[in-house]
């Protein structure tokens, strides 16, 4: 059986010559030019969360914000911070339920069970 070995050499005037080289600076930022397309972009978000409960989040955060602005620490601060912790808990299950039911394809069924898309076939 014939073994293939094979054998580099490399000259030591490359390794010297390194030393004298000046250095580069290293790129202390990367950009990438972004491709200029006419029309708009659509991204694809979760649902949101309905307006009612962002409205109360953001007032229940002003209102913890100027209750521990001069008592931090207080009973009255922690009960204002955790009504803020219940009310985005509550926008939290909101947006889970939004993304639960908001399948297109299950509204349409719903609407037009007859439909040859929305036929359930049984084997």
């Amino acid at each position: 059986m014939a073994s293939t070995v094979a054998s580099l050499s490399i000259p030591a005037t490359t390794f010297a010559a390194a030393d004298v080289l000046p250095r580069r600076k290293a790129a202390s930022r990367v950009w990438f030019p972004v491709a200029r397309r006419g029309g708009f972009a659509v991204r694809s978000t979760g649902p949101a969360t309905p307006p009612d409960i962002s409205d109360k989040l953001s007032e229940s955060i002003k209102e913890a914000e100027e209750t521990c602005a001069d008592q931090k620490g207080t009973a009255e601060c922690a009960a204002a911070w955790d009504n803020v912790e219940e009310i985005s808990a509550a926008a939290s299950h909101a947006r889970d339920n939004l993304k639960e039911n908001s399948d297109p394809l299950e509204k349409y069924c719903k609407d037009n069970p007859e439909t040859d898309e929305c036929r359930i076939y049984d084997n």
